[in-house]
This record gives C-alpha cells, structure tokens and sequence, in this order.
C-alpha cells in the first residue's frame, strides 16, 4: 500500500469513526439518557448528559473536518456540484450542519431547561431527530462509495 493510499484509509477511518460517534451519541441520549432523566431528577446523569452532547459536537467536528479531506483525497472539490456524488456530499454537509446546531443550539439548552421544569420531551425531540438526521446521513454515505466517478 502506498503512502498516499493509507493516508487516505486512515482519513476515510477517521470519518466513520467520527460519524459512528456522531450517530451512537445521539442514539443514547435519545433512548437511554433522557428517557432515565423522565424518570426523576438526578445531578450525575444531568452533567452525563450534557456532556455526551459536547462530545457529539467534538465527534461532529471531526466528522466534518475528515469528511472534507476525504473530498481533498479523492473526486476534489471541482466535482461537488457534479452528478449523484455531489450532490450526496452536499446534502450530508448541509445535514452535517444541521446536526451540529441541533446539538449545541438546541438540545444543550433543552436539557438545561430539565433541571428547572422537568420537561424532557423538548430534549427528547431534539434527540430523536438527531438520531434520525444522522441515519439519513450515513445511509446517504453509504451510496456515495458506490457512485461511479
């Protein structure tokens, strides 16, 4: 294998790792962490919580940053406007983004709210349509391995 190939498998790699945390992340707090916090109000699993939300911005970041030198290393950016490829890219970033300002916008907030009114379905939402968004996103991936060039 030469240098360039294993530099862009472990760019590849370090975009599906990132997006398996991305999507594992929003699948816990959707289906364990904030269905728990319903159950009664508990200051460890609160702070676990919002902090598994700032980790799911780092993983998203770095979905984001491996995703875009993926591009680099392998169609190029002249080719992001072009055909099914482009435009599976583009809606994963658009999808990218939109994630990112569920997390930190949106559902940092609404668990923040918990503590005060004990309301989790706001959180509970968030949490779900993230999950939700980030299956489309890996689905779409997935199809743009197989997209000829």
């Amino acid at each position: 294998m030469t240098l360039a190939a294993t530099l862009t498998w472990l760019v590849r790699y370090g975009h599906v790792v990132g997006g398996a945390l991305w999507l594992g992340g929003y699948l816990v707090l959707a289906f364990l962490l904030i269905p728990t916090l319903a159950k009664g109000k508990s200051a460890p699993l609160e702070r676990l919580t919002e902090t598994t939300v700032r980790v799911l911005t780092y993983a998203g970041t770095a979905t984001i940053f491996f995703g875009l030198l993926l591009v680099t290393r392998t169609r190029g950016f002249d080719r992001l406007f072009q055909g099914e490829w482009g435009g599976i890219i583009v809606a994963c970033f658009v999808i990218a983004l939109a994630l990112l300002g569920i997390g930190d916008g949106a559902l940092r907030p609404a668990l923040r709210r918990v503590s005060t009114t004990r309301n989790v379905r706001p959180a509970q939402r968030l949490a779900l349509l993230g999950f939700a968004l980030s299956v489309v996103a890996v689905g779409l991936m997935t199809r743009a391995l197989y997209v000829p060039t």
